[in-house]
C-alpha cells in the first residue's frame, strides 16, 4: 500500500515484527494444524482492506483526542523496536518458550489496545480479535 498513514505504517511494522512469534514448534506438532489459520489471520491484518478500515476507525474515534492517539501510536511503534532488542539481548538461560510466551502476551496487549478504538463488527475489529486468538493459540505453558 502506497502512502500509508502513520497508524497504517506503525501497524504494518508491528504485524511484521510478530511473525517470529508464530513459527512452527518442533516440540508441539499438533500446533501445525493451525498453520493455515495463522497464515489467514496474518494475511488479514496485513491486507489493504484491514489497513483502510483501521485508518477509518482510528480517525473517527480519535479525531479530537490527540493525546490518546499519540499514546496508542507510541505503543504500536515501540513493539517492533522492543522485540528487536529482546532478540539481541535474550538471556541464554531463558527457554525459547518463555521468550515466545512473553512476547505473544505483549503482542496481544498491543492488538487489544488498537481493537478498543474500533466499533463492533468492523473488519478491523474482527481481524484484531482473530489476531488476539492466534496469540493465545501459539502461547503455551512451559
Amino acid at each position: 500500500m502506497d502512502n500509508m498513514t502513520p497508524v497504517q505504517f506503525a501497524w504494518n511494522e508491528f504485524a511484521n515484527s510478530t511473525h517470529v512469534l508464530f513459527e512452527v514448534q518442533p516440540d508441539d506438532r499438533p500446533l501445525d494444524q493451525f498453520i493455515d489459520f495463522r497464515n489467514s489471520v496474518l494475511d488479514g491484518v496485513e491486507a489493504d482492506k484491514f489497513l483502510v478500515d483501521l485508518d477509518n476507525e482510528w480517525r473517527s474515534t480519535l479525531a479530537n483526542q490527540p493525546d490518546i492517539e499519540n499514546a496508542l501510536l507510541l505503543e504500536l511503534q515501540a513493539f517492533p523496536k522492543a522485540i528487536e532488542v529482546a532478540k539481541a539481548t535474550k538471556d541464554t538461560e531463558e527457554s525459547p518458550k518463555g521468550f515466545r510466551n512473553r512476547w505473544l502476551s505483549r503482542a496481544a496487549t498491543v492488538a487489544g489496545s488498537v481493537k478498543d478504538i474500533c466499533k463492533e463488527n468492523t473488519y478491523a475489529r474482527l481481524a484484531l480479535t482473530l489476531f488476539e486468538e492466534l496469540c493465545r493459540l501459539f502461547k503455551r505453558s512451559e
